[in-house]
């Protein structure tokens, strides 16, 4: 029987906005021509049966024109500090990890409640961050359910 996907953490398990960005090296009127942007992290998944984090991602967009930003480094963490991986982002402004299978027993408490996506400020564009939900499921792949079983009962016709 395949499990559910419930949503965990904080939020409604949707696209995160924008959160309060890490310190920069310098903000303000020290950095006039630093590019302001938005980040937006997607929903994403534990498969419990593989123990593998899947859609691990985050979309960078110019703040005032709204146009992807391409080539910015995005880091993902737990909401306890451990780094997940980093990506740079494409060419629609999305940057996406896939997270190794080796998660621990520690990782995956911390994954319960969602995840950070992270820009640091590069002298071009503007630091920010934004937490995506994590919800946690399987591949619908167990041993034994119900639904195996009746497929592999032949039908008898008792009719005769």
């Amino acid at each position: 029987m395949a499990a559910a996907l419930v949503p965990l953490g904080v939020g409604s398990g949707a696209i995160a906005s924008a959160a309060t960005p890490p310190a920069s090296p310098c903000a303000g009127a020290e950095c006039p021509s630093l590019q302001p942007v938005n980040i937006a992290a997607s929903q994403g998944s534990l498969n419990i049966t593989q123990m593998q984090l899947e859609n691990i991602s985050a979309t960078v967009v110019a703040a005032v024109s709204g146009e992807p930003v391409r080539g910015v480094q995005v880091q993902f963490y737990t909401t306890g500090g451990r780094l997940l991986g980093a990506a740079y982002t494409n060419h629609s402004g999305i940057a996406a990890i896939s997270a190794p299978e080796n998660l621990g027993p520690g990782t995956v408490q911390e994954l319960l409640a969602g995840y950070d996506a992270v820009l640091l400020g590069d002298g071009v564009h503007t630091p920010a961050s934004a937490h995506g939900a994590i919800t946690v499921g399987d591949d619908g792949s167990l041993l034994f359910s119900d639904r195996g079983l009746k497929k592999d009962v032949i039908p008898v016709d008792w009719s005769r």
